[in-house]
């Protein structure tokens, strides 16, 4: 690789972890308070990130959107992760059925909201959000569902819950709750105004404040990145070891695997690679503590798999720039 590759890799990624930096130094010297976490979390997840979905996917044609093979390949490699980690943690590890699908969904949920936007944004343009809203619709009807069914069958099983209480009653239920996400309510919305010519009479102000509301998902979204794993301290078991091993090298050989499968080349392998390879999700690490389960491996996973994108990252560019025909 010459100097030029590696000086415009360079360029074209430290941007984001600079900003991750800043959002953790701001914490650091007292800046913003630690209380911020939440604030920020909230701030990215509810207005700021389905703002940009939204502007992104109205414009959309729908055939930019529903792209059928992308989708599959997509959504087999997230749930293939998320079975590989899941039979790790239970059999390996010998983790509850409960602790088991947590981190599964630690292993194979990545933050395509807090790095994946700003990351592809910078690297490829903001025509990516269109990849990262759909990934987002995946998420929420995959493997956000499977892991709280199964949390809740845990519970069940363990006499925390009430029995009566069907599975698939649990199932449809964590699929209407994750339906219901500003993140993937504003695909939803978006879709729909695309797809019926609505779009073309929203009313200019809604649109302008749409604009200016998703400019910012840059920025804030990482800048909260580094205040979320700001004074988060890592530890250092077999168990973290394994998960990061899964998430760091497993989860983008089998990404890998499935776009050579696919044949997806060019800005499509390169937005399903990336977008995959990403760190631990916020909403997963969120989800730990809520239900009390692995919320110390939670928060270290997610700040070590952050910190490791660092490397991961920039190698992935630079093997796709040598293997994968026309990412450029």
């Amino acid at each position: 690789m010459n100097y030029k590759i590696a000086l415009q890799i360079f360029n074209s990624m430290a941007p984001v972890f600079l900003l991750i930096y800043l959002g953790w130094l701001a914490v650091q010297k007292g800046i913003v308070d630690k209380s911020a976490k939440k604030v920020c979390s909230t701030l990215v997840s509810d207005f700021v990130f389905p703002a940009l979905l939204f502007e992104n996917t109205y414009k959309a044609k729908p055939s930019e959107v529903f792209d059928l093979t992308w989708m599959l390949a997509f959504c087999l490699a997230m749930c293939s992760m998320w079975v590989v980690a899941y039979l790790i943690n239970k059999v390996v590890l010998r983790k509850d059925i409960r602790q088991s699908a947590m981190q599964a969904m630690l292993s194979s949920f990545p933050n395509m909201g807090g790095m994946g936007i700003p990351f592809l944004a910078l690297l490829i343009g903001a025509s990516s959000a269109i990849s990262v809203a759909v990934g987002n619709v995946i998420v929420a009807v995959t493997v956000i569902p499977a892991t709280l069914f199964l949390l809740e069958l845990g519970s069940a099983l363990a006499g925390e819950t009430d029995k009566s209480v069907s599975g698939w009653q649990i199932f449809t239920h964590a699929v209407i709750k994750s339906l219901k996400k500003p993140m993937v309510m504003a695909v939803i919305l978006g879709l729909v105004c695309s797809t019926t010519g609505i779009s073309a009479y929203l009313p200019k102000f809604v649109i302008s404040s749409l604009e200016i509301t998703a400019k910012s998902c840059n920025f804030v979204s990482l800048f909260a990145v580094g205040v979320a794993i700001h004074g988060t301290k890592l530890a250092f078991n077999k168990g973290l070891s394994v998960n990061l091993a899964l998430k760091c090298l497993l989860n983008p050989a089998i990404v890998w695997a499935l776009v050579m499968m696919f044949g997806l080349t060019g800005q499509h392998a390169e937005e399903m690679i990336f977008l995959l390879a990403m760190p631990t999700a916020t909403t997963a690490t969120i989800l730990a503590y809520q239900w009390s389960v692995q919320e110390e491996e939670a928060s270290s996973l997610y700040m070590a798999s952050t910190a490791l994108s660092i490397i991961t990252l920039p190698i992935l560019l630079i093997l796709m720039r040598s293997y994968i025909p026309g990412v450029i």
